[in-house]
């Protein structure tokens, strides 16, 4: 489904008096409001009716209507290549990506036939749909030099390529959805997001043709494809009708073994049960049904369940530290689970049948069995320990501050060195970690001068050898991060402040725009714990207590400490 769980950004619908105005075509002006369009649910799009230059226009109002043409949903952007030369119209390619300016807005000016914008870069929207966060933010410039034609009209000769857009374009044009991939040994699905301008020709049609593309460069050495090189979309579409999406491929599919066949199956019923009117998905070959078994043709959208990217049984609870050791947070009353010696910030691996936790003293890791009267033991001491966490293959990682990353296999321990990192970024400044349930990508926080930051990187597997890889900063306003956590598969929660702002908990859907502050529950508060699935609130604790979500509130749980999710 479409990002969700970070409540994506809603889009500012416009009022009845709003509309009204917007009835008539206008008769002058560059680009004008259209009316509210189809979409999902609570999502209404603005439709944007791009306006071609007129006769007599400047310089710089030829740059900015050209501007206001390119976020429109015009998938050949014909009405914004009027306001272009010939030659700069083939020169131009509006796919090279995305420059997104911050609230601010362009400070334009003029001279002569130049005509320069300058702001404040936030994000960047890469040809594949990956989405990036710029941090620190910088001032660009972007420069625009202009030729009369022969009616003397201005035209725009030469520009920066793709497209130059600010953050009202992107949340009335733009939408992010998640393509599924497999981890490389084909178990479980893992979320690839991409941001995308809506589709005039069909969203379903877009995502179809993003997922037989390939995944987005960063993602793409972390996971795999079942589907044969070459396969393509035939007739170009994916039509939907009475809620039953009609998927046509190339006969390369034809080669694939069943078990092949079932795993992409399950990445296309997974991208596109994202699309609201979508109940089913029939595959087929030159106007065949494509045999998969174990499945109906066409396959409900909630097929292939035992490949969730969210790894996590139904049955997983929360875990704490009361007073007397280990708790399970799973009735009314906290049930002890209580392990030797003491631990604090437990980690409690995926089947719930193991814990890892950090000694009294923050120096070493401990683990044993999650049972009562269970002895752990101690698996690694350095310096100063982060609370561990586990992936599905079993591997328990935690940062050691001033060394950084640690996995921790069974009784070896080896530390992780982080490669591809941008300037600046040093393995000894990393102070916690938060590996995704599914093991294809790490959480980090990192420690930079006098702020601590919120990273991913990815996490890529050559048997039974790990890299960690090129971390990318998710967040550009959090200034002192304290604890972080999975909520799902592609939902990072941030417990940390922005500046001068109270402490806030922080859910930042990875790799597209949106995020959700809302204010933490105590200022004292150190940890925070997540998970997907019905049930499972967020939760935050202090040196005293935990906090449950409830809705928009915090309800107090008292005695109990360092909450924690399986994974």
């Amino acid at each position: 489904m479409i990002r969700t769980r970070a409540a994506l950004a809603a889009l500012v619908a416009l009022g009845a008096s709003a509309l009204s105005a917007c009835a008539t075509i206008p008769t002058s002006g560059p680009v004008q409001q259209g009316p509210v369009v189809a979409a999902a649910a609570g999502d209404q799009i603005v439709r944007v009716i791009p306006r071609a230059p007129s006769a007599g226009m400047t310089p710089e109002e030829i740059v900015r209507g050209f501007q206001e043409a390119t976020a429109s949903a015009d998938p050949n952007y014909d009405v914004a290549r009027s306001y272009l030369t010939d030659d700069a119209s083939a020169a131009w390619n509006p796919d090279a990506g995305v420059a997104v300016y911050d609230e601010s807005g362009l400070a334009t000016s003029t001279k002569g036939a130049v005509v320069t914008q300058e702001g404040v870069l936030s994000a960047t929207i890469a040809e594949d749909g990956e989405y990036g966060v710029v941090a620190p933010q910088r001032r660009t410039r972007w420069t625009y030099t202009l030729a009369q034609d022969t009616a003397g009209q201005w035209r725009i000769a030469q520009l920066p390529q793709g497209l130059v857009l600010g953050p009202g374009d992107i949340a009335r044009s733009y939408r992010s959805f998640d393509i599924y991939y497999f981890t490389k040994d084909f178990a479980n699905l893992v979320p690839a997001p991409v941001t995308v301008p809506v589709s005039p020709s069909g969203q379903a049609t877009q995502l179809v043709q993003r997922l037989l593309a390939g995944p987005t460069a960063w993602i793409a050495p972390a996971v795999a494809t079942a589907f044969p090189v070459q396969t393509r979309l035939l007739l170009g579409s994916v039509p939907v009708t009475d809620g039953v999406a009609d998927v046509s491929l190339s006969r390369e599919v034809l080669n694939a073994d069943d078990a092949t066949r079932q795993k992409l199956s399950a990445q296309l019923v997974w991208t596109l049960r994202q699309v609201p009117d979508i109940a089913s998905v029939r595959i087929t070959v030159n106007g065949q049904p494509l045999a998969v078994s174990g499945v109906a043709s066409p396959q409900p959208i909630d097929s292939w369940p035992t490949v969730s990217p969210d790894v996590l049984p139904a049955s997983a609870t929360a875990y704490a530290v009361g007073a007397k050791g280990l708790v399970a947070l799973n009735g009314e009353e906290p049930t002890p689970v209580a392990v030797s010696p003491a631990l604090r910030t437990p980690g409690v691996s995926l089947d719930s049948q193991q814990v890892a936790g950090v000694s009294a003293d923050g120096r070493s890791v401990y683990v044993g069995r999650l049972a009562a009267g269970a002895v752990a033991e101690r698996r690694y001491t350095g310096t100063d320990v982060s609370r561990p966490s586990w992936d599905r293959t079993g591997a328990v990682w935690f940062a050691d501050a001033g060394k950084g990353l640690v996995q921790l296999r069974g009784e070896k321990w080896s530390a992780v060195p982080v490669s591809g990192a941008p300037r600046g970024f040093r393995d000894a400044d990393i102070v916690a970690a938060a590996v995704s349930r599914d093991g294809t990508r790490i959480g980090l926080l990192v420690r930079r001068t006098n702020v601590v930051e919120p990273w991913v990187a990815r996490i890529e597997r050559h048997g039974e050898g790990v890299t960690v890889s090129f971390p990318l900063r998710i967040d550009s306003q959090i200034t002192e991060a304290l604890d972080l956590a999975w909520a799902d598969a592609g939902t990072l929660v941030v417990l940390g402040t922005s500046g001068a702002t109270p402490l806030e908990v922080v859910d930042i859907v990875v790799g597209t725009p949106t995020s959700r502050h809302q204010t933490a529950p105590e200022t004292s508060a150190t940890s925070i714990a997540a998970a997907p699935g019905p049930g499972r609130s967020d939760l935050v604790g202090d040196s005293t207590m935990t906090f449950e979500q409830d809705g928009s509130t915090w309800t107090r749980i008292e005695g109990i400490t360092d909450p924690v999710y399986p994974g």
